[in-house]
């Protein structure tokens, strides 16, 4: 495929589907684009690559980097195939979350109602997704009465399940996360699953 079919590719599927997919391509693509440019000038996993500054001189750089006009500078070092698996496990979380909301269109919402549970998928999403989460939209994601979900809340705190912390640019508001303990539970268990 040549470049000029790349990017009308790119640009076709611009335009098309979910903004964190087309954003999970193009990382995966600058991946490969690194891993080649990676090979080409003879860097690899087993040989750490020497850094060089925006300001060396052609004659400090290795023969590959060398150009006419020393505009050669060293790629950024990426670690995009980890963020990508990230974002499709929290993807995957999320549409479990909407799934499990979708029970109640059909039954009565008591019936199936699991504040802890749904508690954990929300902040595990949350964290694979680097976005904070309020006490506020935990009680939300809870789906139960306000008054019930904070007693899960300081429930699963006391627990060593959660923790809080404070919101560094509005002193009245907490955020709750995962404990590492507990984050490292909800992998284990995803990993689990897709065995």
């Amino acid at each position: 495929m040549g470049p000029n079919m790349d990017r009308d590719r790119f640009q076709n599927d611009a335009g098309h589907g979910d903004p964190m997919e087309r954003m999970d391509r193009l990382q995966a693509e600058v991946a490969r684009i690194s891993h080649l440019l990676d090979e080409l000038t003879g860097g690899g996993a087993s040989s750490p690559r020497p850094r060089y500054s925006r300001n060396a001189g052609a004659d400090e750089l290795p023969v590959p980097f060398r150009t006419p006009h020393s505009f050669a500078l060293h790629p950024r070092t990426f670690e995009p195939e980890q963020r990508v698996l990230e974002r499709q496990r929290a993807k995957e979380v999320r549409r479990m979350l909407r799934q499990r909301r979708m029970r109640e269109q059909y039954f009565p919402a008591d019936m199936f109602a699991d504040p802890a549970w749904d508690m954990l998928l929300d902040l595990y999403a949350a964290r694979l997704d680097r976005q904070p989460v309020s006490v506020s939209s935990l009680c939300i994601a809870a789906a139960v009465p306000a008054t019930t979900a904070l007693r899960w809340i300081k429930t699963m705190t006391d627990a060593g399940l959660f923790v809080r912390e404070a919101d560094p640019n509005d002193g009245r508001r907490i955020f709750i996360a995962l404990a590492d303990g507990a984050f490292s539970g909800m992998d284990n268990y995803f990993e689990a699953l897709d065995e």
